[in-house]
C-alpha cells in the first residue's frame, strides 16, 4: 500500500486520539510543520524560491497544564520521538509560527 500525506496523516490523527484517550490532557492538536523559506530571488514576487523541509513533517502537541508534550513524526507517519517542554520554552513559540492545525482535539 503507497502511503500518501493523507494515510500518514490519519495515522497521526489515530495516534493523537489513543493519547487523548489514554493519558487524559486539557487538549491535543495535530500540526503540519511548514517548509522554511531560506532564499528568494526576484522582486516583491520571487520568481524562485529555495525551500529548506524539516525531518519532521506532522506534530503532535499535547497541553498537561504546566508543560506540553510534544511528538514528531515523519512525512510517512512514523513516530521519530517524544519530548516534554514548559509552556514558556521557545520551541512552542517556534511550533506556532512554523506550523498549521490540521486537527484539534
Amino acid at each position: 500500500m503507497k502511503i500518501t500525506e493523507r494515510t500518514a496523516l490519519k495515522t497521526v490523527v489515530k495516534f493523537a486520539k489513543k493519547e487523548y484517550r489514554e493519558k487524559g490532557p486539557l487538549s491535543g492538536r495535530v500540526l503540519r510543520v511548514k517548509d522554511l523559506k531560506k532564499v528568494s530571488i526576484g522582486g516583491p514576487l520571487p520568481q524562485r524560491a529555495v525551500r529548506e523541509s524539516y525531518t519532521h513533517h506532522f506534530v503532535v502537541l499535547l497541553d498537561y497544564g504546566q508543560d506540553y508534550r510534544i511528538y514528531y513524526f515523519t512525512k510517512e507517519g512514523v513516530l521519530i520521538n517524544g519530548e516534554t517542554v514548559e509552556k514558556k520554552s521557545d520551541k512552542i513559540s517556534i511550533l506556532k509560527q512554523s506550523t498549521k492545525l490540521e486537527y484539534k482535539l
